[in-house]
Formats: C-alpha cells, structure tokens, sequence
C-alpha cells in the first residue's frame, strides 16, 4: 500500500477503521470517538465530521473532561502559533490592542471571543465555560497498529468536577448505549469461548439436579439467566408447534373424505352403489390420489403373488371351481380380498374424549406429503446449543498460510511507518519551502533598498 501526493494517512485509516462511529486518526492523534461522533445523536452532520476529522488532541483524549474555557484557550495558543509561522495580507474586523470600548470585535462569551486579542491569554469568569463536558471525553484509549483501536471501558468511574458538581458524586462518561452494547458483546464471546467445549454459551446454565439447585435458582434471579431460560424453553416450545403444525397440515392436506359404509358384495363396485351411511366415528384425511395410485401399486404387486399361487394351486388340483370367474378378455381370476399392511396415523382433537371423531391418514410412512414430520419428530428440527467440541487453537487455514500472514502483517507495519516517515519529510519540506520563500523576498526587500538609498552618479 503506497500513498499518493495528495493522500495522507487519515485517507487511508477512513476505508480500514470504523468511519460510522469514529473520526480516523492521522500522524499526531489517535483516533476520536465521542457520543457526538454517533450517528443517532444528530449533533453532527457528514460534512461536519470530515471537517473535523483533526479535531482530537490531548485535550480530548485526556482523563479529565475538557472545558469550553480550555478548548478557547487551546483554540488561542494555535491561532498564536500559527500566526507565528506564516504571514496573512487581509485584515480583519478584531478589536485594536489595547482598546477595551466595544467599537471592535465579539461580545464577551461568543463563540469566538478569543479571536479578540491574541497577545493575552483568554480568561473568563462565565460559569458555564468552566463545566467539564463529559460528552467530548475520548472513547479511545489507545491505538496500536498491531492491535488496533482499544476503547475505554464503559464502567469506568471518574470524580465529578466543575463549578455545578455535587460532593463524593462519580460520573460514566464513557456509559453510552453503543460501548455497553459492544462491551458485553465482548463478555459474552469470551463466556462461549471458554464454554465451547460444553456446547457454547447456551451450557452455561446449571442443570435441573438436586445439587445444582442453589445455583439454578440463582440463575432465575439474573438478567443473564432469565435470558437463557427463556431461550431454551422457546426453543422447546417452538419445536413442539412445529410438529403440531406439520401435523396438522398433514390432516388438512388434502379433501376430507367421509368415508361411506358400503353393505354390498365384494363386487359392488360392478353392480352399482346400492346403500350408503354416514360415518362419523372415522375421517379419511389426506388421502388424495397419489395416496389411491400408491394403495393400488402395493395391491397390484400382493395381487401378482397371489395370481401366481392360485394358478399353482388350479394346476395342482387343489382349488375350487367356483371361486374362479372370467375376465372380459377371456382370462380367469379368482374372486377374493387381496390384503396388504400398511403404518396408519390416527389423530383426535384435544379435550373431546371418546366423543370426538377419528382421523385417519393411510400410508403416514410413505406419504408424499408427510415425509417431513416423521423426520421432525425423531430429531429436533431446532438445536438450542451446538455440539459439543474441543476448540481448536491454530485452524487449519491459519496454520498452512502463517508464514504469508506473519509476512503481509510485517510489510503493513513497515509500509506503514515509511508512509509516516514520508509525510514527515514532506511536511520537512513545505517548511523549508515556505522560509526559502521569506528568504528570497528579504532579499528582494533588501535589493530595492539598497538600491533606493545609493548616491546617484
């Protein structure tokens, strides 16, 4: 990674770092992140933010908050220095030296009131310039280029101070929803790590013996524990919907058919519908006519066998005559049931007792449309913890490419800091630029007046 003319590294760490919640660091600051950088807070706009992006200092990433009195008087000590270092042709509306009539300048206590005479130091006695403000306290503690940014901890305490603190009152100023948030995201990864040899974070929780029931009860008491207890008795109760529900798809698949009593001979489907009652005690559901083509496959291989038995037992003389009719197309068949067994699924509805009427699936094993509920049942289609494994402290994948990743890191660092010596040399270089310039106009200065003042000849 190579930088261009007109990038510098703060350009560089905007694509690496976290540009959403903080303003990147650059080659005499760290990284900055407050409660003014986040964007539900509204305080800044996109634009403001690149504007600032060399806002932070020591001033901000101290321990102690800064005041508006501090921040106006660092604001002073660098328009000072500044003014020091280069020139400017254009004047300005301030207030004269030594004039205190108003005719010139800002009021008292506006923004930029210290613009007003740069020659002393700003003081004021407002009261709200000496209130410390939390909010502009650097989330940031350190950045590393190895490891990165390291915030500060969202618990960390400091003593109230300024003018409106109360006595022995303690503040969290780094206490905002997104650092709590990431923070015991933090714990809690390490909790599954440690666990992971138990099934992750969800094995954490006691189990429901005798000796563990102080510390169960305990777990029922936290915030933590309830969690978890609530997620695992969620889970076993969406498995249990679940099946309810695949079941009752399944009985509601298809048509409902009532199935009619038939009082006629074993032909009655040649000699015509001749009775036919109600049956409320018994309901066919999901029982379509791929369950018929399937029922009529199973029949038509049972009824192969037989065929082939009776024209054994015709050869051999063992049957009777009578059993035995003619087909249409001339061949003989004998009259009887072919039987076949097949798994049936019966359902009732809750709470109706002996009064409620029967449902009846056939062919629940090799249904087309049941095939996932036998699975369901025998295994839980949702896991509540992983499998239990050993972790492992080297991967696979880190281990054959180590030696590329130990390299590329090194080069980041070196490429890194040759990026930092670069701008150091070009900042070297637009000083030395800048007083060769101021050099060349006193000698132009010098020239013309020594010009002016020699005798004429």
């Amino acid at each position: 990674m190579s930088l261009s003319d007109d990038e510098d590294l703060s350009d560089v760490q905007d694509s690496n770092e976290e540009p959403t919640f903080n303003l990147p660091g650059n080659h005499y600051a760290t990284a900055y992140s407050s409660r003014w950088t986040y964007p539900g807070s509204e305080l800044l706009s996109p634009d403001d933010l690149k504007v600032l992006k060399h806002m932070n200092c020591s001033y901000l990433s101290s321990d102690k908050p800064v005041t508006l009195l501090a921040l106006k008087q660092h604001a002073q000590s660098l328009t000072k220095l500044i003014a020091k270092l280069s020139t400017t042709s254009v004047a300005v509306a301030v207030r004269e030296l030594g004039r205190d009539d108003g005719s010139w300048g800002y009021q008292e206590t506006e923004s930029f009131d210290w613009l007003n005479d740069l020659q002393t130091p700003y003081e004021t006695e407002d009261e709200l310039h000496h209130v410390p403000l939390y909010s502009l306290l650097n989330g940031i503690r350190e950045e590393s280029e190895d490891t990165g940014l390291r915030h500060h901890c969202p618990l960390a305490q400091v003593q109230d101070s300024g003018p409106l603190a109360q006595p022995g009152r303690v503040r969290r100023p780094y206490q905002t929803h997104h650092n709590l948030v990431m923070h015991a995201n933090e714990c809690l990864e390490i909790l599954d790590h440690e666990y992971s040899s138990t099934g992750g974070l969800m094995s954490i929780l006691p189990t429901n013996a005798e000796e563990d029931s102080v510390e169960l009860a305990g777990a029922r008491n936290s915030l933590l524990g309830q969690w978890l207890m609530h997620h695992q008795h969620l889970v076993a109760r969406m498995h249990e919907l679940e099946i309810d529900y695949a079941n009752a798809l399944e009985a509601l698949g298809g048509e409902a058919v009532v199935p009619l009593q038939r009082r006629s001979g074993p032909d009655g489907m040649c000699q015509g519908r001749e009775i036919a009652y109600p049956q409320d005690r018994f309901v066919l559901v999901n029982a379509g006519d791929d369950v018929t083509t399937y029922l009529h496959h199973r029949l038509d291989i049972t009824e192969a066998h037989v065929k082939q038995k009776e024209k054994t037992w015709k050869t051999a003389g063992v049957s009777g005559e009578r059993i035995w009719l003619k087909e249409r197309g001339g061949d003989l068949y004998a009259r009887g049931l072919i039987p076949i067994d097949i798994l049936t699924r019966y359902y009732r509805l809750a709470g109706k007792g002996h009064e409620a009427p029967i449902f009846v699936m056939p062919v629940f094993d090799q249904h087309p449309n049941a095939t996932a509920t036998p699975r369901m049942e025998a295994r839980p289609t949702v896991v509540s913890i992983v499998t239990p494994t050993w972790p492992k402290r080297v991967s696979e994948w880190e281990y054959k490419f180590k030696k590329q990743l130990d390299r590329a890191k090194e080069m980041e660092v070196e490429n890194r800091k040759l990026t930092r010596e670069m701008t150091e040399m070009k900042d070297s270089m637009a000083l030395l630029n800048e007083e060769l310039r101021r050099n060349k106009d006193e000698l132009v200065f010098l020239e013309r007046t020594l010009a002016e003042t020699e005798p004429e000849e």
